[in-house]
């Protein structure tokens, strides 16, 4: 059976959104600043006004799916962990050790 890319990481089409309304937010400032500049009329500064309304909007949206989907992340991390405690357990000490083997072998070789 396999896993669409979407269940394995639900965060990934997020991330991607979140780059897509980041570069139309730069966008719609660029235009912003270039409106203030020059001589533009109410319509124009409307437009961009609602423009940046949608845009946050959307932004909005975007961190209430990020917030949902790190909560569920965060809900299978526990039932996991709570289903094999001592899998976690040791999995914990072998990364504190290798840590600890890492650490200091950086410091010993400045004393």
């Amino acid at each position: 059976m396999t896993t669409p890319a979407a269940d394995l990481n639900p965060t990934a089409g997020v991330a991607a959104t979140a780059d897509d309304t980041m570069a139309e937010l730069r966008a719609l400032i660029k235009e912003a600043e270039e409106a203030l500049g020059s001589d533009s009329t109410d319509d124009q500064i409307d437009e961009l006004r609602e423009r940046l309304r949608d845009a946050v909007a959307q932004g909005q949206s975007m961190l209430g799916n990020l917030s949902d989907s790190v909560r569920h992340q965060v809900k299978r991390a526990d039932g996991a962990i709570r289903e094999n405690p001592y899998q976690t357990i040791g999995i914990a000490a072998g990364i504190g050790l290798i840590a600890g083997y890492l650490l200091s072998r950086r410091s010993g070789g400045k004393e």
